[in-house]
């Protein structure tokens, strides 16, 4: 429907106030508590324009720049909570179409609303001769036009079969720059960010947020999973194992290690965590309290970031610039090392791994921008 906006906001208040406006303006409102329930109903609701609330999870900025990926050309509307100029610029700045100043009327949005339908398609009128004439011309061409069909048919289907397949993107930019974790799964890429706080879940082919998980109580500074659990490590050397529930529930909690731990992983037995400004590499007992067993010095020149597999630890060695694999049984001996031709721009510093399906998955800052990418494992 022309008329059908889609409004984000979490505030059962807020939603009672622009529920009651927008019915006012005569439009369709579809509303959706977060990005995630949003982006599960786009593709149904089809609206014309997405009105969203500032001050809430995940950012504006954020929303703004999913809901760009999936609509580039979609009317999107802020909605600020109180009156900053300065803040609707930087919106303005990042794509949106115009802001909402606080306090929400009907006076305030109804320029807005109609700005932003106004923008989202134009009517036409169809010549009615222009049609008859057409038909003439119709039945004159649909018998050129079955024969042309058959022969691009025959000429498509050979294409198909003898050209190269398009190359699956290999990396991709995120929509936030402080990555400090990342787990592979079998669809979708999980990412932690220190900055924000949160959990992205990622569509593993085209990278598009599927998900946002905020973790108020916690900073991330590394995340490793098992079969059945998330374990995130926090600033204050406590690692945490949630539950891969809607909400990652907290399961337990370990003391606090002292060097904190930034870099973690399962082999599928032991649990290995890394302390990458001295290079210490600790070997642990699986269960809560992850006990130590023993400690081992990373024997490259720089140790970046560090994951594991059934079989290796994998780590990014910016001194070397290159992917270094270590025994799982003697870590302080270097079995390979394979550049890694990311390591190219200066300004990339990998601060996360995972090894999952025979790829090395990274993640890492890049100047102002963050990272991820992954390597087929090297033979």
């Amino acid at each position: 429907m022309f008329n059908t906006i889609q409004v984000i906001c979490a505030s059962e208040k807020d939603r009672a106030i622009l529920r009651g406006i927008f019915k006012n303006l005569g439009a369709d409102a579809v509303f959706s508590a977060d990005l995630n329930d949003a982006l599960a109903v786009f593709e149904k609701t089809r609206p014309a324009a997405v009105f969203l609330a500032d001050g809430e999870e995940p950012p504006a900025e954020i929303q703004l720049r999913e809901l760009r990926r999936v609509a580039p050309f979609l009317p999107i509307v802020p909605l600020l909570k109180r009156r900053d100029a300065t803040r609707a610029v930087g919106l303005m700045k990042a794509g949106a179409l115009d802001c909402a100043q606080s306090p929400w009327t009907e006076e305030e949005l109804r320029p807005l609303y109609r700005k932003a339908l106004s923008l989202n398609g134009t009517s036409l009128e169809l010549d009615s001769l222009a049609l008859r004439r057409g038909r003439r011309l119709f039945a004159l061409g649909l018998a050129a036009a079955v024969g042309f069909t058959a022969f691009s048919g025959g000429l498509y289907l050979g294409f198909r079969k003898f050209s190269p397949r398009a190359q699956q993107p290999r990396s991709f930019y995120l929509p936030y720059a402080h990555p400090t974790g990342i787990v592979a799964r079998a669809d979708s890429v999980l990412v932690s960010d220190w900055y924000s706080q949160g959990l992205y879940e990622h569509n593993i082919k085209t990278f598009g947020i599927r998900r946002v998980t905020s973790l108020p109580d916690l900073t991330p500074v590394a995340m490793a999973a098992s079969a059945d659990s998330l374990w995130l490590a926090g600033t204050d050397g406590v690692i945490e194992r949630r539950l891969l529930d809607a909400r990652y529930t907290r399961a337990a909690r370990t003391k606090a290690f002292r060097p904190a731990p930034d870099g973690a992983c399962f082999d599928g037995l032991y649990f290995w965590t890394a302390h990458t400004a001295s290079g210490a590499i600790v070997k642990r007992m699986p269960g809560d309290a992850l006990e130590e067993m023993k400690t081992f010095k990373y024997p490259g020149r720089k140790l970046g970031a560090l994951t594991c597999d059934k079989r290796f630890l994998w780590a990014a060695d910016p001194g070397l610039k290159a992917l270094v694999k270590l025994s799982l049984d003697d870590p302080e001996r270097i079995l390979s090392s394979t550049p890694v031709e990311q390591y190219a721009s200066r300004a990339l510093k990998i601060t996360a791994m995972s090894a999952a399906d025979g790829r090395i998955w990274f993640a890492g800052e890049d100047g102002d921008r963050a990272l991820a990418f992954y390597k087929d494992e090297p033979k």
